[in-house]
């Protein structure tokens, strides 16, 4: 009996451990995206078992399951979503971003969302002449300070919008030409789509490392999304200009507006396919098939990994909520990309 004893713990300590022992992927990070009635859900992306290493949420401060979660265990990435005045002369951002870092270590920032699109088509819509004001004002400062900004997400690295802000932008910077640091970009397609987003954005900015912040394939079958996200992530992981990259889909099925198949999450809380591939789980299903725990909650499945719905209380930060406001407009353009 003791030898049995013995060697059952044993198999659990070296269970626990090899569960603990999960290497952070550098490039792999999340779109988080909670949902006031599953805040619960926000616990499985921040495990210490899962290879996400960073996150961003539309917004400029943490999430509120998160904001106790230091950066080295879980980087957090502000973004300035927009202009918070029309003309663009506010300072908002920079003060709050000032404030942020006197108690975290904030390494880079992403800028604008679309800019170049109408608030209709789900952009924060700003002219050049106006985003360059925002980011001269706002985000040339925090560089300055060491922290590494991004180029602003437009749809087209070659549309009508980047060469006039940057124009601007260099004239409002004392004849300066305005610096950044990094590339983020969108794409909603297939492996194919993904490829030729990539290169195009590294051909219009050479050297520049590429942030693929938001990426799937909306609105397809359950194999053809399974078979998309393995070999995305394989290209992704190997592709050396690829810095970071977030699959779009931190979400239950019911609350997707990019197809149930994309989301990471069942109606019941419990991992697709989809979600325990990208935190690195292994499954027995191959692409198409549905996992055996995808419609029901148990002890060992449990509704977002800390509680059912009954448990949930809204949980969202200022900063969430704000994001939020205007990340509606994201939402309901964004499969359009």
């Amino acid at each position: 009996m003791h030898l049995l004893t013995t060697t059952l713990l044993s198999a659990l300590a070296a269970t626990t451990a090899s569960a603990q022992a999960v290497t952070k992927n550098p490039k792999r990070g999340l779109v988080s995206t909670p949902h006031v009635d599953f805040p619960e859900d926000s616990t499985i992306w921040s495990d210490e078992t899962t290879p996400l290493s960073w996150y961003w949420n539309f917004a400029n401060e943490p999430g509120e399951s998160y904001k106790d979660i230091p950066q080295e265990k879980f980087e957090f990435v502000p973004t300035m979503w927009g202009a918070y005045t029309s003309n663009g002369t506010d300072t908002f951002f920079l003060g709050n971003l000032t404030a942020l870092m006197k108690t975290r270590k904030i390494s880079h920032v992403i800028t604008f969302n679309l800019p170049d699109w109408s608030f209709d088509k789900g952009g924060s819509q700003m002219s050049p002449e106006v985003g360059a004001r925002v980011y001269v004002n706002n985000i040339l400062p925090l560089r300055e300070q060491g922290v590494k900004v991004s180029l602003p997400t437009v749809s087209d690295p070659k549309g009508s919008w980047i060469e006039p802000f940057m124009n601007n932008c260099t004239k409002l910077n004392d004849d300066k030409p305005c610096e950044f640091d990094f590339v983020p970009l969108h794409s909603f397609g297939g492996l194919g789509t993904l490829k030729e987003n990539i290169g195009k954005w590294e051909a219009a900015f050479p050297g520049k490392p590429i942030w693929v912040t938001e990426f799937g394939y909306a609105d397809q079958e359950l194999i053809t999304t399974e078979n998309f996200l393995n070999q995305s992530l394989k290209y992704l992981d190997e592709h050396k200009t690829v810095e970071r990259y977030a699959w779009f889909g931190a979400f239950r099925e019911q609350n997707s507006n990019v197809g149930p198949n994309m989301a990471m999450l069942t109606s019941y809380g419990n991992l697709t396919n989809v979600g325990n591939w990208y935190l690195g789980k292994q499954t027995t299903e191959k692409p198409g098939q549905r996992p055996a725990n995808a419609n029901h909650c148990t002890a060992d499945n449990p509704c977002g990994g800390s509680g059912t719905k009954k448990n949930a209380g809204v949980r969202m930060s200022v900063g969430e909520v704000a994001g939020w406001l205007m990340v509606g407009f994201v939402q309901l353009g964004m499969f359009f990309l």
